[in-house]
């Protein structure tokens, strides 16, 4: 039977956010069609539930995500003088933002599922940055046409390949093979679905599958970087998310490192 949060938890209220406190749009709207409790009971008891236990066990984890993703909101640029990469990187924060919700509350798979949605975005607008008067990338910005991380990828090995850091965009480097990790979870294989990851048939704690997915965000955000260097030659990387070129126990850290300072010497 399911109990109660102490109210000396902080977790254990909700709260909702004053009209004013929106950007944009935040209209308050009185409840016309409440949910019924057995139905929301039913939506948000396990979700909820992992919710609690990973932030019981996994504060720094959730506390450097969240770092991440507002050094990424900086990353972005300004609205004033978009660049062909400004709005992929914007949907990207969405993704990355999802994935830390998706992760805290248990959802492993569709949280590794935006990750391969963020990467695919940044190798795209990448892309644009290069080469923006390209066929396929302005018919993929009007929905025309497909791109795709490795499409785009292979482009930027042919442009770029021999110049410094090109090499992380030859067919089999790690960012290639990053995607494909990412591509199982996306596609829900036997062995990366749902079921796989809880070991149950609904969200539940589980730590090989939290450790994962925070492996794997640090992996794109990192690769994501790398690829920004070579659309925005002058762009800074945020001081907080050195720390994804210098973690150790990070698998590639040998290949991310060497890519990083080979690509940001200069700063």
């Amino acid at each position: 039977m399911s109990k109660s949060l102490p109210l000396t938890d902080f977790r254990a209220v909700r709260k909702v956010l004053e009209p004013h406190e929106f950007a944009t749009g935040g209209e308050e709207i009185p409840p016309t069609n409440l949910v019924d409790p057995t139905v929301w009971d039913g939506i948000m008891h396990l979700p909820d539930d992992v919710a609690i236990k990973i932030s019981d066990h996994n504060g720094t984890r959730l506390e450097l995500l969240y770092t991440l993703w507002g050094d990424w909101i900086t990353a972005i640029g300004t609205p004033d003088s978009p660049d062909e990469l400004f709005n992929c990187m914007l949907d990207a924060a969405d993704c990355f933002q999802c994935t830390t919700f998706d992760f805290l509350h248990g959802y492993y798979r569709s949280a590794l599922s935006n990750l391969r949605a963020a990467l695919e975005l940044v190798a795209i607008g990448t892309y644009g940055n290069i080469d923006p008067s390209n066929k396929e990338y302005r018919g993929w910005k009007n929905g025309a046409a497909d791109m795709t991380f490795l499409g785009s990828l292979r482009r930027l090995h042919k442009r770029l390949g021999k110049k410094s850091g090109g090499w992380l965009l030859k067919q089999a480097e790690f960012p290639e093979k990053a995607y494909y990790d990412l591509c199982r979870f996306a596609h829900s294989r036997p062995d990366s679905s749902d079921g796989a990851l809880w070991k149950s048939n609904g969200p539940v704690y589980n730590n090989a599958a939290i450790q994962m997915v925070f492996y794997m965000s640090l992996r794109i955000y990192a690769i994501c970087y790398l690829l920004i260097k070579f659309a925005r030659p002058a762009f800074t990387l945020p001081v907080d998310s050195r720390i994804l070129f210098e973690l150790e126990w990070l698998p590639n850290h040998g290949e991310t490192l060497r890519a990083f300072e080979e690509l940001y010497a200069a700063n």
